[in-house]
């Protein structure tokens, strides 16, 4: 069967040659960073301190460090991250973004056109447009770098040339709550729309009160005067009826040249439509006609249709006519944005009833402009130039956090801008695209608030109208997201040092720049014009992956861990893998969550796996160096290497405990999955320096102490504090080493085990010899220095007892028992067990010798006293005679109570008292045959004692009080107080009793039978046959006899001993021979009235020979009611009566009575008994 230790070679062997050491990576050359060392993760929750024996080195405050890094650079990092107040980094720029600057031929083209928008302002300005034309001349100015002269000459010819033509655009959108008309309460309701011509202020006086309707009688567009009050034919347009409803909705678009923008009126009617032949149809048809008769045709054709719809009323104008209601809007009233509103009904006549609105959106554009730039470019690209020239200039003027601007120009540039756009027909859809264009653009060269680019493409998106996409706007906004995505792409791969951590404005903007890459991914317009990019989270994932390579090649260009010695290059390695825990950490606190909720990509997983690889492709190159040193015979692990190689292996398991926030189906085949297998090596040879260092530890602390208690509330000194310490600090490497295998930690936690037992019975030895070596001082400080002692070496074995918790034992009893059966869970506990068994016991050795030292001190003063009860005359009482040895046990217990923990308490108390139980025992033992009053004096102080060492249940328990040494003293001091008769009756009922559990015998055995006839009083003894006797002669064979006699011989005065006849030459002879004695019942009676059966080797021409002897108690065959006792006795069944041969002068009932040389029976006896071992010591 093999050990557990070569089974767990043969797995830790399999182990090794499933790993691969991968070879290591070169950095690229031009790949540079600025990064730094950054902090690590919290390696746990709290931070244990330790306290640490002054002048035992650094080793244990450096390894505590090293536990306690993480947590202070973690507190470090969140600082910083509070407390970062400073600009974001620049932002990483490329030529290829950066859009070009206009030229000065281009500048001067775009002021014509700037000039020319202001020069041809229409529309009520809203408050926050500039009115003053000078001063928006002013700003322009500045906008373009014009001077005074080149401004002038630029504005006279905006003054000589040709005025904008400007055009109305009217969507009729709906109507609701008209009036109804019809029997079924409906109404079939449409509108005419048209532009009166401008009239001149006296006539609009004059006309003031009289209100415009296209459906007037004949008579009156007769009487008209002038042709100016005749509406064109091509101003009329007519919407669609809308059957049978109230709430009609048309959303129907028209456009209107517009003569006079300053003078011109927009008026639209509503009627309800009852004719065969539609009014509409008639107005359509206007368009067909030319000149003043066609005009005329025209009106008739109304007035027609007005007659035929009063024919059957009275004739009044108010009952004939289904009109439902009109709006007189005039173009000088429109804002320069337009309208897009509820007008209200109004009556043709102050007698008309009408009721309800109609939803409108009118905007005056120009539909012909005279400038050089128009005539070149679309009014599109004009827009976009002219809104890239004005962010130029008011980005430049932002002095604080330029950063950050949020877009907003100044009410000049807003009150040009507006004006050109809706000069030039731009669309909110147009208007949108060209702004998201023009500041994405912009954003490229001098960044800006990302906040203002993600509104803007939110503005795109709810313009948005696949439809109207085409041609050159398509294209532009094609650019734009195409630009704006390779941007932030090239952002994201340096998003360590565009976006750090550590600013929380520059948090800020990534958060912002990823939530606008992930609204333009989302967005309608960008599948439609950007369809090849339907994958953009594949490549985000592919720049992080690019990003994190040149980011771990910049610190390893830094740190350069291949520089140096073996020990140098792995500082430097656990310097770049703490500086890769930090990263990883921010990842997955901070970068990762912006990078989900955002875009849908898990920063964390892709970085994460990218960096492990990296690392464990560097640290297994350099600890294969490592273990191939550590594996020669003439290596050493040094200090400071190991030390280093503890940090190393922290700094990995630190980075490896990150894979617990991945997907599962990440977490499988990761490069550092088996990295401790690269510290096997190290770690045995790390064991032993923390073994050194902890043994010299705890030599310096057992010298440092001054045997006194650290606390008033503990017994126990600094050094028991300092072992203990340094034990936890060990066990807490040990656990934040955290080693994977459990079946592999088998091996360590035995030699963790064993030297944490070998520097606890160590600690034991050094503070005994202090003791030892030490004996200063009075009496009572001497005990208390044992006590303290005592307290110590107990506080070091109490913390062992601990162990199997502390190193979780039960983790590697099944991770063995799952790995080698049931065989390896057996050597787990019978290694680690009977490590922690052996030490424990030599802890308890230690205490123990401290304990007899203490008792050595004591034992003159108990000398003294044993020796004054024992010479203390008769006329004395006993509680004078006991008083010394009570009053020095009472001020020593004062002592030991006061000094001692408990568990030590006991054991002191415990040898003292069994130490005084031998001194009473040995007293005694010296007086055999005094008086008895010495025996009952003595016997009065072992009472005395009892009570005082157990004090009412507070001591010593009754069951260890009366252990084997006070049962020995109790017989000694009752048998001695007897007389002689008595010991010799003890005696025999001792043989009573140990023939009664003598089952088998070396010597033989006797078979017999007796039977008692009680009428008669006499007893029948028939010795049938014996066996198996021992050789007692020459020739291997004897010639025995038995001699059967009652006992004692005080009982039976009158009997005489009888024999059996000698049967020569055998082990097995057969004698069948019968014997009476007489026994009266008082006799049989005695509890120690027996019968012996002594056999004996025949010697002619010597003293015979003892071949063993057995007792049978006449109890057992004279006793009424026995089958013995009876006539039917002779039909019993024989009794077997296994012999003995035990030395009487062994027992101290024979001391006893050869002590009593005046009594005359007790000398007898001894010497009957004397002969018969005299006779086994010639044998």
């Amino acid at each position: 069967m093999s050990t557990l230790l070569e089974l767990k070679s043969s797995v830790l062997r399999q182990v090794q040659r499933s790993q691969s050491l991968r070879t290591r990576r070169e950095p690229l050359a031009s790949t540079s960073s600025d990064g730094g060392s950054p902090p690590t993760l919290a390696r746990r929750s709290g931070t244990i301190v330790h306290r640490v024996a002054r002048g035992n080195g650094d080793f244990f405050d450096r390894m505590n460090k090293i536990l306690q890094k993480q947590d202070g650079q973690l507190s470090v990092c969140q600082t910083e991250e509070d407390s970062s107040c400073t600009p974001p980094p620049p932002e990483c720029k490329d030529q290829a973004f950066v859009p070009e600057g206009a030229t000065r031929n281009e500048l001067d083209l775009l002021y014509e056109e700037a000039i020319y928008t202001v020069a041809n302002r229409v529309g009520v300005p809203s408050p926050e447009y500039v009115t003053n034309e000078g001063d928006i001349f002013s700003y322009l100015q500045k906008v373009f770098d014009m001077g005074q002269e080149e401004h002038d000459i630029i504005l006279q010819r905006v003054i000589e040339s040709k005025r904008a033509s400007f055009s109305l655009r009217v969507s009729v959108m709906k109507g609701k709550n008209l009036m109804a008309k019809d029997a079924n309460g409906y109404s079939d309701p449409y509108c005419m729309l048209g532009i009166l011509l401008g009239q001149s202020p006296k006539e609009t006086e004059e006309k003031k009160e009289r209100k415009f309707s296209f459906r007037k009688r004949r008579e009156k567009l007769e009487k008209r005067s002038s042709i100016k009050e005749v509406l064109a034919g091509r101003d009329i347009q007519v919407t669609n009826v809308k059957p049978e409803t109230l709430n009609p909705v048309w959303n129907e678009h028209f456009v209107f040249d517009i003569d006079d923008v300053h003078n011109d009126l927009l008026h639209l009617d509503i009627w309800d439509h009852d004719d065969d032949v539609s009014v509409a149809e008639a107005c359509k048809k206007l368009n067909e006609i030319s000149g003043f008769r066609g005009m005329g045709r025209y009106f008739k054709q109304i007035a027609k249709s007005v007659r035929s719809n009063g024919a059957a009323a009275s004739g009044s104008e108010e009952n004939a006519d289904d009109f439902l209601g009109c709006i007189n809007i005039p173009l000088n009233e429109i804002p320069v944005v337009g309208y897009d509103k509820w007008f209200k009904l109004e009556p043709r006549s102050s007698a008309s009833k009408v009721q309800g609105e109609c939803h409108l959106i009118l905007h005056l554009f120009t539909s012909q402009r005279d400038t050089a730039l128009s005539k070149m470019a679309s009014n599109v690209t004009i827009h976009k130039k002219m809104l890239s020239q004005f962010l130029e200039y008011e980005h430049s003027q932002i002095q604080k956090e330029p950063y950050n601007w949020n877009g907003q120009v100044c009410a000049a540039a807003w009150t040009v801008l507006s004006h050109h756009a809706v000069q030039s027909d731009l669309s909110p859809l147009q208007q949108a695209i060209i702004r998201w264009q023009c500041y994405s653009s912009h954003h490229r060269s001098q960044r800006m608030s990302y906040a203002l680019l993600l509104r803007l493409l939110k503005t795109v998106e709810a313009e948005w109208e696949d439809t109207a996409m085409h041609g050159e706007l398509e294209g532009l906004l094609t650019e734009s997201f195409m630009l704006y995505c390779d941007y932030c792409l090239s952002q994201m791969k340096s998003v360590r040092h565009v976006f750090p951590c550590n600013n929380s404005a520059s948090i800020i903007r990534c958060e912002l720049m990823l939530r606008s890459i992930g609204h333009m991914q989302s967005m309608a317009a960008f599948r439609v014009v950007c369809s090849t990019r339907n994958e953009l989270h594949l490549e985000i994932a592919t720049v992080i992956k690019k990003g994190t390579v040149e980011w771990y090649e910049g610190i390893i260009s830094n740190i350069k861990p291949d520089e140096g010695t073996l020990e140098e290059q792995l500082r430097r390695l656990v310097m770049v893998v703490d500086a890769v825990c930090a990263d990883v950490q921010r990842g997955q606190n901070v970068y990762n969550k912006l990078y989900y909720s955002s875009v849908k990509v898990d920063f964390f997983s892709v970085s994460y796996r990218q960096l492990e690889k990296l690392v464990a492709d560097d640290v297994s190159v350099a600890m294969e160096r490592v273990c191939g040193d550590l594996e020669q015979e003439s290596s050493r692990l040094t200090q400071t290497m190991g030390e280093t190689l503890f940090e190393l292996y922290m700094s990995l398991k630190t980075l490896k405990r990150f894979r617990e926030f991945l997907p599962i189906k990440d977490t499988k085949m990761l490069a550092l999955t088996g990295f401790h297998n690269w510290f096997k090596t190290s770690i045995h040879k790390w064991l032993q320096i923390v073994h050194e260092r902890s043994t010299d530890r705890i030599r310096k602390a057992v010298e440092m102490d001054q045997l006194e208690p650290v606390q008033s509330q503990t017994k126990h000194s600094s050094s028991a504090v300092d072992v203990t310490t340094c034990f936890s600090q060990v066990r807490e490497f040990w656990v934040q080493l955290a080693w994977p295998d459990s079946a592999g930690a088998f091996i360590f936690i035995t030699r963790l085990t064993d030297n944490f037992c070998s520097e606890a019975v160590c600690y034991a030895e050094l503070i005994k010899r202090k003791i030892e070596r030490g004996q200063l001082g009075d009496h009572k400080s001497f005990i208390v220095q044992v006590c303290i002692a005592l307290n110590s070496t107990e506080h070091v074995r109490v913390y062992l007892g601990g162990l199997p918790r502390e190193l979780d034992w039960r983790g590697v009893e099944q991770a063995m028992e799952e790995s080698c059966g049931l065989e390896g869970k057996e050597q787990v506990n019978k290694s680690l067990n009977g490590q922690l068994y052996n030490a424990d016991n030599d802890l308890q050795r230690e205490a123990k010798r401290l304990i007899a030292h203490l008792i050595d001190k004591m034992l003159p003063e108990l000398k003294r006293c044993i020796q004054h009860i024992s010479l203390s005359p008769d006329s004395i009482n006993n509680d004078e005679a006991v008083s010394p040895l009570m009053k020095y046990l009472d001020d020593t217990l004062v002592i030991l109570n006061e000094s001692l923990v408990k568990d030590s308490l006991t054991r002191v108390l415990q040898s003292l008292w069994e130490l005084l139980l031998r001194m009473i025992l040995d007293t005694v033992a010296e007086n055999r045959g005094v008086q008895v009053e010495f025996y009952r004096r003595f016997q009065y102080t072992v009472e005395t004692l009892v009570r005082f060492f157990n004090a009412d249940g507070e001591g010593l328990l009754m069951e260890d009080l009366k252990n084997g040494d006070y049962k020995a003293l109790d017989d000694e001091l009752r048998l001695n107080k007897c007389s002689s008769f008595e010991l010799i009756e003890q005696y025999f009922l001792e043989k009573i009793s140990q023939q009664r559990i003598l089952k088998h015998s070396r010597f033989g055995r006797v078979s017999v039978k007796c039977y008692y006839d009680a009428p008669e009083q006499r007893l029948t003894v028939e010795i049938l046959h014996a066996a198996d006797l021992i050789a007692l002669d020459a020739n291997g064979l004897s010639d025995p006899f038995v001699i059967v006699e009652l006992c004692p011989h005080h009982l039976f005065p009158t009997a005489r001993s009888q024999r059996t006849q000698v049967k020569l030459k055998t082990l097995h002879p057969v004698f069948d021979e019968l014997f009476y004695f007489h026994v009266s019942p008082e006799q049989y009676r005695h509890r120690c009235a027996c019968l012996t059966f002594t056999v004996m080797d025949y010697d002619w021409l010597s003293t015979n020979d003892f071949a063993g002897e057995a007792v049978a108690p006449l109890s057992d065959f004279c006793w009424p009611g026995r089958p013995s006792a009876t006539p039917a006795g002779k039909t019993l069944q024989p009794i077997i009566l296994h012999l003995s041969r035990q030395k009487p002068s062994e027992k101290p009932i024979m001391k006893m009575l050869e002590a009593r040389t005046a009594d005359r029976e007790a000398q007898e006896f001894v010497r009957k008994l004397k002969e018969i071992e005299k006779s086994m010591e010639e044998e």
